[in-house]
C-alpha cells in the first residue's frame, strides 16, 4: 500500500504537460521591435566610443530608423507603390550638434507642403548619405547638410536652412524659414515660407502656409498657398482638412493647380507604429484641370 501511494504522485507527475509559453502576434511585433532598436542603439554606441575615445557626455544616443510603406492611387495615374528606409545615426561624444542620416531617397529635396501636407507621388530612387550639422543661433535654428548620393557618378547637393518659430501668445505663433539649396541635377534655388498658426482651442487648430520656390538653372519659381484647419481627437489621432493653391511663373505667372485633401493620422503603437490616409481631390494643369480624384496610403514603423 505504501508503494502503491508512492508511486501515484510520480506517476501523475509523469502524464502532467508543462504549460507552454504561448505569447500573440501583438507581443511578437513588440519584443521583434525593441530586439531590432537594441541592436542599431548597441551599434551606434560602440561606432561613438571608437570614433572618441572615450566617453564625454552622459546623453543617451537617439538613434533610430524608420521603414515607410506607402500607396498613391488616383483615377488618372492608377495605383503606384513605395518602400523607403531611413536611418539616423546619432554619435554624442563626437560632436554635440552632428548627425548622419541614410535612407534610400534624397530627404533634403523634400520641402514645405510636399513632406508636411501632402506627398501624392512615389518618392525618386536615390540612396545616400546626409551629414548634418546644426546650431542655434539666437532664436534662428541653422543647419548645414551636404549629401553623397550613392548612384554613380557620385553626386554631392548642399542645404542650408535658416529657421525659427515666433511665439506671438500662447495662441499664435509665426514659422518662417529660408533654405539655400544646390542640387546635383537641378542647379542651384532658394526656398522660403512664411507660415502662420492659430490655435483655436484644446482640438483645433488653424496654419495658412505660404510658400515660394526657385529654381535658377529654370527660372521657375513655384508658389504654395494654402489653409490647414487641424482637428485632434486624442494623443493618438487627428486629421487635417486641407486646401493648397500651387501657381508657376513660366510662361508668366498664373494657377498651376488645386488640391482638396483630408488626412487622417493614428498612433497605434507609440514610437513603433503609425499610418496615415488622405483621401484628395486634385485638378492640375497637367491634366486639363480635370478632377483627378485620389487616396494616398502611409504606413511607418519605428525602431
Amino acid at each position: 500500500m505504501t508503494a502503491f501511494l508512492w508511486l501515484m504522485p510520480t506517476q501523475a507527475a509523469k502524464n502532467e504537460t508543462p504549460p507552454e509559453d504561448k505569447t500573440t502576434l501583438e507581443e511578437d511585433f513588440i519584443n521583434s521591435n525593441i530586439y531590432v532598436s537594441r541592436f542599431f542603439d548597441n551599434m551606434a554606441d560602440s561606432m561613438d566610443l571608437f570614433l572618441a575615445g572615450q566617453q564625454y557626455t552622459e546623453r543617451p544616443n537617439t538613434t533610430s530608423a524608420v521603414f515607410e510603406t506607402a500607396s498613391y492611387y488616383n483615377s488618372l495615374e492608377g495605383l503606384r507603390n513605395d518602400l523607403s528606409f531611413d536611418f539616423y545615426l546619432r554619435l554624442p561624444n563626437v560632436e554635440e550638434y552632428w548627425q548622419v542620416t541614410f535612407t534610400s531617397y534624397d530627404e533634403t529635396a523634400e520641402r514645405g507642403v510636399s513632406q508636411e501636407y501632402l506627398r501624392n507621388q512615389p518618392r525618386q530612387r536615390n540612396a545616400g548619405a546626409t551629414f548634418g550639422f546644426f546650431r542655434q543661433l539666437g532664436n534662428v535654428r541653422t543647419s548645414y547638410q551636404p549629401r553623397i548620393s550613392f548612384s554613380l557618378p557620385l553626386k554631392i547637393s548642399h542645404t542650408l536652412t535658416f529657421e525659427s518659430i515666433v511665439e506671438k501668445s500662447k495662441s499664435y505663433r509665426i514659422n518662417p524659414k529660408l533654405q539655400f539649396y544646390a542640387d546635383a541635377d537641378k542647379g542651384t534655388g532658394m526656398f522660403q515660407a512664411l507660415n502662420f498658426n492659430f490655435t483655436l482651442s484644446r482640438r483645433f487648430s488653424l496654419t495658412f502656409v505660404n510658400e515660394g520656390d526657385y529654381e535658377d538653372r529654370i527660372a521657375t519659381y513655384t508658389v504654395t498657398n494654402g489653409v490647414a484647419l487641424g482637428q485632434w481627437f486624442s494623443k493618438m489621432s487627428s486629421i487635417s482638412y486641407n486646401i493648397f493653391f500651387t501657381s508657376k511663373n513660366r510662361p508668366n505667372y498664373h494657377l498651376y493647380s488645386y488640391n482638396f485633401s483630408a488626412a487622417f493620422s493614428q498612433i497605434l503603437y507609440k514610437n513603433i507604429l503609425d499610418y496615415q490616409v488622405q483621401p484628395n481631390i486634385d485638378f492640375s494643369e497637367e491634366h486639363d484641370f480635370v478632377r483627378n480624384p485620389g487616396v494616398n496610403f502611409h504606413l511607418y514603423i519605428r525602431f
